[in-house]
């Protein structure tokens, strides 16, 4: 949008939208902390620059962190205005696939807790499992989740996570990180004898390990039927880019 249509669209805006286009303003206006991976196929300097300015806009009038629906949203417009074909696939509760960038298939994640690990990442919702009820002995869990981990994993080709980590008074704190699929899918090697026993709330938990170590912990979570990831080493992941951007001063809410 040239200036000029711009200085039009303002006229007809009363006072209270004019207050927060001049917010917004102000906003992208505001110095950020900018750090890309040169070897990055995704966050280039075009993705970069439109998903920074939406972080801008988002914290010109919220403290919140991006959830999930605004990283989704963000990431395929950055992708547009990067020059590439972007979509949201169409049911919201699709298990898969996100969004889907040039023919590829994006799960999109997000984490923000207040507990978050600078070390290693937590996937609080992998996927829903409503199959764990159904599951008593180690055994059942192993026949149960194996096949149907790496059958969700066939549903998407890339796996990214937006972190989001206070930085200090009103900053917030931003990393793209990119989870190997081949990383994920080492659970393929685990057995009954992985498994433990069947806990108080109906689940179980396995450990999955490649050839330097620990890979993740694998979750089944039993009180709300949901598969999470945790101690997911970031060193495993690759680091697409990063942004640290001001949030609304907290007397200004």
């Amino acid at each position: 949008m040239t200036l000029e249509r711009l200085v039009t669209q303002a006229q007809f805006l009363d006072s209270a939208q004019l207050e927060m286009l001049e917010e917004m303003a102000q906003a992208l206006q505001q110095p950020c902390e900018v750090r890309l991976h040169p070897n990055s196929d995704l966050a280039g300097g075009a993705f970069s620059d439109y998903f920074l300015n939406r972080l801008k806009i988002h914290h010109a009038t919220s403290e919140e962190k991006f959830k999930k629906a605004s990283f989704e949203y963000a990431f395929i417009a950055a992708a547009r205005y990067a020059g590439l074909s972007a979509h949201k696939t169409k049911s919201q509760t699709f298990q898969g696939a996100d969004a889907v960038v040039d023919g590829v298939r994006w799960s999109l994640k997000t984490e923000a807790s207040a507990s978050i690990s600078r070390a290693s990442i937590v996937v609080s919702k992998f996927s829903e499992a409503r199959w764990i009820r159904d599951c008593e002995t180690p055994g059942d869990f192993a026949r149960e989740c194996v096949p149907r981990f790496l059958a969700h994993l066939d549903e998407y080709d890339r796996i990214a996570t937006l972190r989001a980590f206070s930085a200090g008074p009103e900053r917030v704190h931003y990393e793209l990180v990119e989870i190997p699929k081949e990383l994920l899918m080492r659970a393929a090697d685990l057995t009954e004898g992985d498994f433990t026993a069947r806990t108080k709330n109906g689940g179980s938990s396995a450990l999955v390990r490649d050839a330097s170590g620990l890979a993740f912990k694998l979750v089944l979570d039993g009180s709300v039927e949901k598969v999470t990831l945790s101690r997911l080493p970031v060193k495993h992941c690759w680091s697409h880019a990063s942004w640290t951007v001001p949030t609304i001063p907290e007397d200004e809410e």
